[in-house]
């Protein structure tokens, strides 16, 4: 699988996710302004509950839609094997006897896909990992996660 591809399955997640996402906020909206939830007295919370609830999960839906649209433009350059870690490689590593790939990503953080038969998550710049990432080479063990990298496309 090419990173491109792998990519377009990462976005491909993030509007399966963005969907339910925006069906449940919906759903959460309408209980909010329903009859259901009309309020039976000073100490009846349900409306306003609902409310937050509708709010959190727009707010989801918008970082979903957010991460959907840098993903449509984010077109990383191949890495050389010598070459240094920085934004945008694919990173092979191993930790703990388990093969895992990160993709240094601009977003999409902690999204995980399967890539060649292994796991591959994506690391956004807020991750410790990916900073621990960056400048690194192929064969070297990072220092605080003990993780072995493996190699770099």
């Amino acid at each position: 699988m090419s990173k491109p591809e792998l990519i377009r399955q990462i976005r491909s997640s993030l509007e399966e996710q963005l969907a339910i996402t925006l069906a449940a906020a919906e759903d959460a909206r309408e209980n909010a302004t329903g009859d259901e939830t009309k309020s039976d007295g000073k100490y009846d919370t349900r409306a306003i509950e609902a409310s937050y609830l509708a709010s959190a999960q727009a707010e989801q839906a918008g970082k979903l839609a957010d991460s959907v649209r840098l993903l449509t433009v984010f077109n990383p350059a191949p890495f050389d094997e010598g070459e240094e870690i920085g934004a945008g490689a694919l990173v092979e590593t191993e930790h703990d006897g388990n093969i895992i790939f990160y993709l240094l990503a601009p977003a999409a953080g902690g999204c995980t896909v399967t890539y060649n038969g292994f796991d591959c998550t994506v690391l956004t710049p807020d991750s410790p990992l990916y900073q621990e990432l960056l400048g690194s080479h192929a064969g070297e063990v990072l220092e605080h996660s003990s993780v072995m990298v493996l190699g770099v496309s």
